[in-house]
């Protein structure tokens, strides 16, 4: 079965070349129409490559490299066949949304064969062996998916976010070429078994300075906070299949990678790489829901979720390190195998989201929650799949996102087990941090919810939105993939503890599952949960209230009446709660940090505003921004300045200044 993961990953790569190519068709109707067809289908191979490589585990390798550039090989391991399948499953849901949303033209064409080459090299580091294939895909990951960033190239939002998305994937390109090298230089080999093989005997400081370098260049890609620029910028830029993809799969690849390094590469490290991974993460879970609770731009606030959502599985993967270091592997299987459920939970909800969002801006042409409202009534449809997704990201029971995060709280709160009562605090510190994320997540989800679909419409395109001729199937099935993630969350979880164990080789599924469908943390006695019980006896409870209104309805004649609302004749739209309004006590609670700039503009210079309206708006600065990267920018603004004169325009200095470069690299090479 391993080899017929490895032939169905390539089959997908090739209906993903295929689709890439056919942007010299010119764009006519038929060829992007044919586009989106093969992207699917790369997309269906992909997940049965994911699913077949979690059951049956690494593939033969296939060797492409020679003696120009290399070894280059790829193979599909058990680890990667998890990222596999979500990346086969976006991008199948992808296809569906953008085949009815695209209209026939060039432009459509170009982007969707830029989509799908950002999906064929993000399968391409997947199953890269080796460090070259590693690098080389992965920088061919990054270039594809900003041409995706830059649909529409005319918009400043899409400029910009294009520009930091390469910059900064080129700064951690740097780091992750850097820590590659390093290991491949130490450990004699590019394959990345070798090097696994061989990581016990390269130096500690070798090591340590591997793992730094890769955490950082993947935490640009992953969007740890402070290295997350690109994402809100980026993420909401394309169309919402483009979003998609680059918030539930290129933000994940950062994940993988981490876990790559983490557990292949350099297994066994010292708990402090696992204690600063889980700092990361828990950072940016946190300031990830504050900073997107105090958006009005839905797509913006689905990107600072991505960012919330990473950090939880990072914190997972960092805790895993922390257990697996100090002798308490089953719980550092159990955090690895929540962190992965967690990645395949997050992605599926996000992409539901992004394309969700992007039905409701074709339909009505706003992404501004506070113009939104009473789309339920018009879109009932893309709102049931909404909430689903909605409760799956919010993480409240049954769906399948409340598993995922109470397993790793089970995993974090159990931190008093390990011998160091630093990295046990610390980890137990961390699960707090995760509660309060986890309570802003629901108020913001309940706010990104509630604001566009209940109550009145308030704008005139929000009333007039229609689900007529929108692309609302692809929503519907990752919907019902969240759903079956958590009704079926036992199977899910038996194959990822063969992930697991093929991985770090520690068999922890007795200790995870007992019969009856129901989970156990690692440990006996401290808690157990049967999500499909749970799932069951919540939808059964839903029925009550059914069945009470049946037998409780009045058999006589009804009239209806105007509702007493404190003698309002008549609700108006303005008169609802806004997306900023809700918004407004978690602004006030963590004023300090987020330290907003308010503009109050009369239509007067009456104090009191009597003769014109008065309106009252604010600014965030982010903390990061404030505190990190402006000194940063300005400094490197001045050292510019300081060496200006370099640029003189003189042909002769400009040969002497590269002649020296020579000649002091050629000093060096020397020694």
């Amino acid at each position: 079965m391993a080899t017929v993961a490895l032939g169905l990953a390539g089959a997908a790569a090739a209906a993903w070349l295929g689709a890439a190519g056919l942007v010299l068709a010119g764009g006519r109707r038929p060829a992007v129409s044919l586009q989106a067809g093969l992207i699917g289908l790369g997309g269906l191979a992909a997940l049965g490559a994911g699913l077949v490589g979690v059951v049956a585990g690494s593939s033969e390798s296939l060797a492409l490299g020679n003696q120009l550039v290399g070894p280059v090989a790829y193979r599909v391991t058990a680890l990667g066949a998890t990222f596999l399948t979500l990346l086969g499953l976006v991008a199948l849901t992808a296809a569906v949304w953008g085949a009815r949303a695209h209209a026939r033209s060039l432009a459509s064409s170009a982007y969707l064969a830029a989509l799908a080459l950002t999906a064929l090299f993000t399968l391409a580091t997947l199953c890269a062996a080796t460090v070259t294939a590693f690098l080389v895909a992965w920088e061919s990951m990054t270039l594809a998916a900003t041409f995706v960033v830059w649909r529409h190239h005319d918009r400043r939002e899409a400029a910009w976010g294009g520009f930091l998305f390469v910059a900064l994937g080129e700064a951690g390109f740097v780091c992750l070429t850097a820590a590659l090298l390093l290991l491949a230089t130490q450990a004699h080999s590019l394959d990345f078994q070798v090097i696994a093989a061989r990581s016990a005997t390269i130096g500690s400081g070798w090591r340590g300075a591997a793992f730094v370098l890769a955490l950082i260049g993947f935490g640009f890609k992953a969007g740890l906070v402070p290295l997350h620029l690109s994402i809100p910028e980026a993420d909401p830029a394309p169309p919402a299949d483009g979003s998609a993809v680059l918030s539930a799969v290129t933000a994940q690849m950062g994940v993988y990678g981490i876990a790559l390094v983490g557990f292949r590469l350099l297994s066994h490290g010292p708990a402090w790489w696992g204690l600063l991974t889980m700092s990361l993460g828990a950072t940016s879970a946190v300031l990830g829901v504050l900073y997107a609770l105090m958006e009005r731009d839905w797509k913006r606030f689905l990107a600072y979720s991505t960012i919330e959502n990473v950090g939880i599985a990072v914190t997972a993967l960092g805790a895993a390190m922390t257990f697996l270091s100090l002798g308490q592997p089953g719980l550092g299987a159990l955090l690895l195998i929540a962190g992965l459920y967690h990645v395949l939970n997050h992605g599926t909800a996000k992409a539901l989201l992004f394309l969700t969002a992007g039905t409701v801006e074709r339909a009505t042409g706003l992404r501004d929650l506070d113009r939104l409202g009473g789309l339920a009534r018009r879109m009932p449809r893309t709102a049931v799949i909404a909430l689903i997704g909605t409760l799956a990201l919010a993480a409240l029971p049954p769906l399948n996102g409340f598993v995922g995060e109470w397993l790793i709280f089970q995993g974090l709160f159990q931190g008093f087990r390990l011998s160091s009562h630093l990295a046990a605090v610390l980890i137990v510190a961390a699960g707090a941090v995760l509660a309060l994320a986890g309570g802003l997540a629901i108020n913001a989800f309940a706010r990104a919810y509630g604001i566009p679909f209940l109550g009145m419409a308030r704008s005139g395109a929000a009333g007039r939105a229609s689900e007529r001729g929108q692309p609302v199937l692809a929503g519907a099935i990752l919907a019902g993939v969240c759903c079956a993630l958590a009704l079926g969350a036992p199977l899910v979880l038996i194959g990822l503890a063969a992930v697991v164990r093929r991985t770090v080789g520690i068999v922890i599924l007795p200790r995870l599952l007992v019969p009856g469908l129901t989970l156990i943390p690692a440990h006996p006695g401290f808690s157990s949960l049967s999500p499909t019980y749970l799932a069951l006896a919540l939808v059964g409870l839903l029925g009550v209230p059914l069945l009470i209104l049946r037998l409780a309805r009045p058999r006589a004649a009804t009239r209806t009446v105007p509702v007493w609302a404190g003698g309002i004749l008549r609700f108006r739209p303005r008169m609802q709660y806004t997306a900023t309004t809700l918004a407004n006590p978690v602004g006030v609670t963590f004023e300090d940090l987020y330290r907003p700039h308010r503009d109050l503009e009369r239509a007067s210079d009456d104090p009191a505003g009597r003769s014109g309206p008065v309106h009252y708006g604010f600014r965030l600065l982010p903390v990061y921004q404030r505190f990190l990267y402006q000194p940063l920018v300005a400094a490197v603004e001045r050292a510019a300045r300081g060496l200006g004169w370099i640029q003189s325009g003189d042909v002769n200095w400009y040969l002497l200044l590269v002649f020296l470069t020579i000649l002091v690299a050629y000093v060096a090479a020397g020694r």
